[in-house]
């Protein structure tokens, strides 16, 4: 149970799902980034893009811009490419806690090969994660995101959960009873190193997941920062606000 509960406070998208929740942001097209390209699609389609020299193409057409216009559009471009992405670290850190715990469980064990199909499974996970966010090369982030984080992500993260807890807890056993068959633990041992692992990984959880929470939060404030820019940026560019990204 020490190592399904550890493992489910943490794992994968369990900070990205955290994350909108909290966040009172809507996504209200979907957004591309490809290089330093930012694309609003509607309807499958890119409408409106900003291209790397700060230029703006509404249905292909660029759209000429005085200089109060031009600054503008490229502090708002530079925000969006800096910030959105950081939503796929934040899954990431999630994957990372994970494995780090993986792999003082199987250090502690000395059995890493018991602990294998967990960590093939992460990597998986991990996988997915990223492919909800970049697509074809392109960072995308769909529209309706942290809505849909909060129903379709939490589902999939709680069927993750099942998968890598019971292989956990299978790798464990596996471990625990190569070490008694060979004689290198009788039971105080074995719960001595329980109760040393189980602090650890408390300790290390604690500590990690404060400091997602933190970068959880900062994202949160740049991302909010950037839609009361886009609302000033909609007031200097009128035809931008056909093409909003952010509403608060």
């Amino acid at each position: 149970m020490m190592m399904k509960k550890t493992l489910a406070v943490c794992l994968l998208l369990a900070p990205a799902v955290s994350f909108a929740k909290s966040c009172p942001v809507d996504v209200q097209n979907d957004i591309h980034i490809a290089g330093e390209q930012v694309s609003v699609y509607q309807g499958g389609q890119p409408k409106m893009m900003i291209d790397e020299n700060s230029q703006v193409y509404i249905n292909g057409e660029r759209l000429q811009l005085d200089a109060i216009q031009q600054k503008a559009v490229d502090a708002y471009s530079h925000g969006v490419k800096e910030y959105l992405p950081k939503m796929a670290d934040i899954a990431d850190d999630g994957v990372g806690i994970a494995s780090d715990i993986l792999n003082e469980v199987s250090a502690r064990f000395d059995s890493k090969e018991s602990f294998a199909k967990v960590e093939s499974l992460i990597d998986d996970y991990s996988q997915k994660a990223q492919q909800k966010f970049y697509q074809d090369g392109e960072f995308v982030m769909p529209a309706d995101i942290f809505t849909t984080v909060d129903a379709d992500w939490k589902q999939e993260f709680e069927q993750a959960m099942k998968h890598v807890s019971m292989e956990s807890l299978s790798g464990l056993f596996s471990a625990l009873s190569q070490e008694m068959k060979n004689g290198e633990l009788n039971f105080s041992e074995l719960q001595q190193q329980f109760a040393e692992l189980k602090a650890s990984i408390e300790e290390k959880v604690r500590s990690r997941s404060g400091e997602v929470a933190s970068k959880a939060n900062d994202l949160c404030d740049s991302i909010k920062g950037l839609a009361e820019e886009e609302k000033e940026l909609h007031r200097v560019v009128p035809a931008l606000k056909d093409y909003q990204m952010f509403e608060i």
